[in-house]
């Protein structure tokens, strides 16, 4: 756990993309659900102990599910520095968002995986590890014309399915659902000011949608979410 609470709040201050306060709610909520969608079972208030309180939640905690929750810190200060400085979505910076997700948990934290990989129950194939740096490219480029161009529901629509495609590369040896929607936090944050954070209590809907290519349905399940977004102190849409 590199980052601590007091060098979270001095970053997000500086950047001034969203108050400190709101900074540390989306992080304790985008930490909690994207890390319990992936199996993690610390609570919310036990992602507050650890995030807020700075205090180990409960004796006994597997280290591993510690670093899965903490390691959002530096996740979301990497979003926040994206939208800030206008950096558009690339092949580099998803691979620093990885890296910062699973440092203490993989090897290969911040690298494209080396071998082929199964997403267990899924009815479709990951991509190769030979094609992942090409494909990845092409769906930055394409990912990012989209976030910067388009409205509406055709946002909607692009960021569902872009998050889609990713989960289909599944460009890496473990983290890539983390990695994901850390990107859906990033476009939305940037777009909407605040971030569209998918529920654990929606994670079979959620799971049926990414194998079923359903970008229509993920976008409906995405757009609710902003809609809920909005409604929280320190929410500012842009």
């Amino acid at each position: 756990m590199t980052w601590d609470r007091e060098r979270f709040q001095i970053e997000v201050q500086q950047l001034a993309v969203l108050t400190p306060e709101y900074a540390e709610d989306v992080l304790v909520r985008l930490a909690h659900h994207s890390a319990a969608i992936e199996g993690n079972t610390l609570t919310l208030a036990d992602t507050i102990t650890l995030l807020v309180d700075e205090r180990t939640p409960a004796a006994g905690t597997r280290v591993r599910e510690l670093y899965e929750v903490a390691n959002h810190r530096e996740v979301m200060v990497r979003i926040l520095q994206a939208v800030a400085g206008g950096e558009p979505i690339s092949t580099s910076l998803v691979l620093q968002v990885h890296a910062a997700l699973m440092d203490h948990l993989a090897r290969d934290f911040g690298r494209f995986k080396s071998s082929d990989n199964v997403v267990t129950g899924a009815s479709w194939k990951p991509a190769p590890p030979s094609q992942v740096p090409g494909l990845i490219h092409q769906w930055a480029d394409q990912t990012e014309w989209q976030t910067a161009n388009l409205d509406g529901p055709a946002l909607m629509e692009a960021i569902a399915g872009a998050h889609i495609a990713f989960e289909r590369i599944h460009p890496f040896s473990d983290g890539n659902g983390r990695t994901g929607r850390a990107v859906i936090a990033l476009q939305t944050i940037r777009r909407f000011g605040f971030p569209a954070i998918v529920p654990v209590d929606q994670r079979s809907a959620y799971f049926a949608m990414l194998d079923a290519q359903d970008a229509s349905g993920l976008a409906t399940l995405l757009a609710g979410r902003l809609a809920v977004e909005s409604e929280r102190p320190g929410a500012v849409p842009v």
